[in-house]
């Protein structure tokens, strides 16, 4: 596909949506497959404007820290995009997360305002009463009932004006998000991205396929994937078909019910039944990202449509990507080659590049990579090498320049597209009376890809009995985001040592002994 990259010379979001609009104008461009609502080009940009300055009335403004905790719902979008045009910085907050991981993202991002569905904010117990970390006065809850305190978000936009806001100067440089990632360390890390991050995302991903008319987004738009499909719509004009949560077994009668002709697909996707609506749809291409090899060419027989890899991350958005030419390589594993503003090589421990076929970790630079990460200069120094981001991800590259992921070099658990923090894991573990080590390890899972395995090891007088299963992932539950809570529990009286007296977490992974699985509660 040719594509014009150096054309891609927008300010920033602001601009991307006054050129959707005029442009697409009243042509659908959200649908929500679970209440029918509909949202054109135009009426976003003028709900987007309405929402700024509400917004700004309430004190947010340039470089202003706020934090979004909604559905995928359309206050989402309209939030996100008026938050652009003030210039200001989003945290976007993971619906499933708890109170615990809510209320470190507050403090560590500095958020002073914070937008919120109300279904969160009562089940999550804010009240005066908190020790909070924003005021209850900015807090700006979503939804019909009435609260006393926060802000109502639907009044607050339904009042404001909808001129353009000519004096805010937002410019590609201009600081967006804060997303926070697990990655490999304990707490989660918040990346720094710009107005361009975003930009650069939407446009590459918008090019890298056929170009869809009807896309299903049934991915949290908290995440990059849900937020990026958006993206793409606004770039093409093709209209979002957004559903609050994905489906396994109702995932096919989405696709046929509203004709959908891009969507993504895991290995539990690739192996569903046929369904007899299948064969009416006209499906331009599917992306998946890691697919089982096997699945790969039955998948494209299926939908009669090209599927093609994609590799990316939080911190360098999209990375690579199988190009539709590709066809020869549908089945060999490869997720393809440099996406669009981005340089890729693969170095050794000293940071050599390797020859053709070696193994070594993934480098990436480019337009719109992140900044760093908020208020970590010492993981922000170690994750750079000059503007080479090291992506803790290792790959090798054959002779025709494709490029194959052979494993991680971070301790990290990737269940079901979630990046999961092994120390995070173990950290909250360790909290549990009676825990004298713990450690938290991948397993292969043919559903998610991963599980998370939880090794334990008891302090002299506790035993199994005393320490349940019941009650470690009851501990779990409370401070965990609930796909983060391990699966499978294994008690040790050690355990294995490299030389170096680290806990030896390959052969944990490796072991053959009893566990007791959650999902079936009982020991397997």
């Amino acid at each position: 596909m040719a594509c014009t990259y150096d054309k891609v010379d927008l300010a920033g979001l602001p601009a991307l949506v006054d050129q959707a609009a005029g442009r697409f104008g009243d042509r659908p461009l959200w649908v929500s497959i679970d209440s029918g609502e509909t949202l054109g080009f135009a009426e976003f940009r003028r709900q987007s404007l309405k929402c700024a300055h509400a917004l700004r009335t309430l004190g947010v403004g340039y470089g202003v820290r706020v934090a979004v905790m909604l559905p995928n719902c359309p206050a989402y979008a309209i939030t996100w995009m008026a938050l652009a045009c003030l210039g200001a910085v989003m945290i976007s907050v993971n619906t499933r997360n708890t109170r615990r991981e809510i209320d470190f993202q507050l403090q560590d991002s500095g958020a002073t305002f914070f937008v919120i569905d109300e279904s969160y904010f009562s089940s999550l117990g804010f009240s005066q009463d908190d020790d909070l970390a924003i005021a209850l006065s900015n807090f700006i809850v979503y939804g019909d009932a009435e609260h006393s305190g926060p802000v109502s978000w639907r009044k607050a936009v339904a009042g404001a004006a909808e001129e353009q806001i000519n004096e805010v100067r937002v410019t590609p440089a201009t600081l967006m998000s804060i997303q926070y990632t697990s990655g490999s360390t304990g707490l989660p890390k918040g990346c720094l991205l710009t107005q361009d991050y975003w930009i650069v995302l939407g446009y590459a991903r918008a090019h890298q396929g056929p170009a869809p008319t009807r896309l299903l987004i049934d991915k949290p738009l908290s995440y990059m994937g849900g937020m990026w499909r958006f993206l793409v719509c606004l770039y093409l004009g093709c209209t979002a078909f957004v559903a609050r949560q994905f489906t396994l077994s109702g995932l096919q009668q989405r696709l046929v019910d509203h004709q959908i002709d891009f969507f993504s697909a895991t290995d539990a996707v690739a192996k569903l039944p046929d369904h007899p609506g299948i064969a009416g749809l006209n499906v331009a291409w599917i992306s998946i990202s890691g697919l089982n090899r096997e699945l790969h060419r039955p998948l494209e027989e299926k939908f009669s449509a090209p599927v093609r890899e994609l590799y990316g991350m939080t911190e360098t958005g999209a990375t690579l990507y199988m190009p539709l030419s590709g066809g020869s390589m549908s089945g060999s594993g490869s997720c393809g080659i440099p996406a669009p503003f981005r340089e890729c090589r693969i170095v050794d421990t000293e940071g050599r590049d390797v020859r053709a076929g070696e193994v070594g970790e993934l480098w990436v630079r480019g337009r719109g990579i992140l900044l760093g990460y908020h208020n970590q200069p010492e993981a922000t120094r170690a994750a750079f090498s000059g503007d080479w981001f090291k992506t803790g991800d290792l790959f090798r590259q054959d002779g025709a320049g494709f490029f194959y992921i052979q494993g991680r070099i971070k301790d990290s658990i990737r269940r079901s597209g979630e990046n999961i923090s092994a120390r995070e894991v173990e950290s909250v573990a360790a909290g549990i009376p009676g825990v004298l080590e713990c450690a938290a390890v991948a397993v292969p899972d043919e559903l998610r890809g991963q599980e998370v395995k939880l090794c334990l090891v008891l302090q002299p007088g506790y035993s199994p009995e005393i320490v349940t299963p019941d009650l470690v992932i009851l501990h779990c539950n409370e401070k965990l985001a609930p796909f983060k809570v391990p699966r499978y529990l294994e008690y040790r009286g050690e355990f294995p040592r490299t030389s170096s007296g680290k806990i030896a977490k390959q052969e944990l992974v490796a072991a053959q002994r009893e566990v007791f699985d959650r999902v079936r509660h009982a020991w397997a």
